[in-house]
């Protein structure tokens, strides 16, 4: 594939604008070129001033840009005077000789040729500094770009070993109450644990995958809870059919782990109720829990939501909303996101 990116080579573009420079410079003579001879006594009145320009950019522009201003103008005034000399003389005796015969004084010759130097010089120079400021903010876009994907991975790589924390305190907290219990959410636990391994090598997941995944959580924290916790879990039927659509993988789990780890009462009646749908093309995820004891509340590392908010803004920034409100009993957790709406990937 690389031999049909030679248009992004700099030789190639620097050859694109020489060509056309050319040909805007030298188009009020066009209709005078009867022959090849006039056609090449352009190309060289062209190249003297592009060469002019050139030397301008490489070699007097760094001048002004260190600030050594008084050298960059007095090489500038002798460069230019003497390209321009070069230029009248080649007017003069071969170029346009016919218009000095017809009395052009050589002063003003000499100013015109001087004239035109300097707005070519400075024409053919903005060219190259508007195409040198487009590949330095293209090359800084794709820095921070490279950056956001690596701070992704990095996030995506926090919330793995999170979020087995979290389970495995519950296989521990289970194994102690029900031991019975403990072999079968081994099995789902190996299940989250697969699931958890493959999606981390994806940018996107189906829909029905990433629910699959909540099923199989959700199962467990019933296990472990028992009926101790009123669970209500409502996913309508249009979102399971939504195969078409893709979310970054892990986002909406983070969001019911909370729930259920922030919920525990024994004051109160213990509930999560979680309800999942879909309308044009946009996820909503509600969720409702009751709010924890204090003494009861487990300690938290607080890396989930700041992760949560951090991968929302780079991956669906402007295309999605998180808010959290609470009472004296609810806690209220309201997301949507705008699917196959992912800004890498």
């Amino acid at each position: 594939m690389n031999q049909f990116k030679f248009y992004k080579t700099r030789t190639f573009q620097e050859l694109i604008i020489f060509v056309a420079m050319f040909v805007l410079t030298m188009l009020h003579e066009w209709m005078k070129m009867d022959t090849l001879m006039d056609l090449v006594k352009g190309l060289i009145f062209f190249s003297l001033l592009y060469g002019q320009a050139q030397l301008h950019r490489r070699l007097l522009f760094p001048l002004f840009l260190a600030k050594r201003h008084k050298a960059y103008f007095f090489l500038f005034v002798i460069s230019t005077l003497i390209v321009s000399a070069i230029l009248m003389v080649l007017d003069y005796y071969w170029i346009a000789p016919e218009i000095f015969g017809n009395g052009e004084s050589l002063i003003k010759g000499m100013l015109y040729h001087f004239v035109l130097c300097i707005i070519s010089t400075f024409t053919i120079l903005s060219i190259f500094l508007v195409r040198q400021y487009s590949s330095a903010l293209q090359k800084r876009n794709e820095a921070q770009l490279l950056l956001s994907e690596i701070n992704l991975k990095f996030m995506h790589a926090q919330l793995n070993p999170h979020f087995f924390f979290n389970m495995f305190n519950n296989l521990y907290a289970v194994s102690l109450t029900d031991p019975g219990r403990t072999p079968n959410l081994i099995l789902k636990l190996s299940a989250l644990m697969r699931y958890q391994l493959e999606s981390g090598t994806k940018d996107q997941v189906s829909i029905p995958d990433e629910l699959q995944f909540i099923d199989n959580y959700i199962a467990m924290e019933q296990e472990r809870v028992g009926k101790r916790c009123k669970i209500e879990y409502l996913i309508e039927d249009e979102v399971r059919a939504l195969r078409s659509y893709t979310i970054a993988p892990l986002i909406l789990i983070t969001l019911v782990e909370n729930a259920f780890k922030h919920s525990v009462t024994a004051t109160r009646d213990w509930f999560v109720h979680i309800k999942v749908r879909a309308v044009d093309g946009r996820l909503y995820l509600y969720i409702e829990n009751s709010m924890p004891d204090q003494n009861l509340t487990t300690p938290s590392t607080g890396i989930g939501l700041v992760n949560i908010r951090e991968r929302l803004k780079m991956l669906y920034d402007g295309k999605y909303e998180l808010s959290a409100t609470s009472d004296a009993e609810i806690f209220r957790t309201r997301l949507f996101i705008q699917l196959n709406a992912l800004a890498h990937g």
